[in-house]
């Protein structure tokens, strides 16, 4: 009990403890080459997502296991969604880019679980 105890004090001062740098940090975005990190990571992403789409695309062909069409339809939400969150990199600002992201979101998920709880 006194080890719990103790263990929960230190994860408390140490949660404490990370979030004051969490809070200290700049409102500076980390850049590579003049072009925001994030930005990069995301269009990163998209073009994995494209690629895993096209793996799965050609696993359903060869198989014809109607779970694949999920999984490929999961991926290439993503894809969208990777793209569309990078096209900021271009310049181009638009605000409804961030809610359909998190719709997009919610439709990965769905994709991805129908593909595991499809025969």
């Amino acid at each position: 009990m006194k080890n719990k105890i103790l263990f929960y004090a230190m994860l408390f001062v140490l949660l404490m403890h990370l979030s004051s740098i969490v809070f200290a940090q700049e409102d500076d975005d980390l850049e590579i080459f003049g072009l925001e990190a994030e930005k990069l990571l995301n269009l990163g992403s998209g073009m994995l997502a494209t690629a895993l789409l096209i793996f799965t695309l050609a696993a359903y062909k060869r198989t014809k296991k109607e779970r694949l069409v999920y999984v490929s339809a999961a991926f290439a939400l993503f894809a969208v969604k990777g793209f569309l969150t990078s096209i900021e990199l271009l310049s181009i600002d638009w605000s409804w880019v961030d809610p359909v992201a998190s719709l997009l979101n919610f439709g990965i998920l769905l994709a991805f679980f129908a593909g595991i709880i499809k025969k």
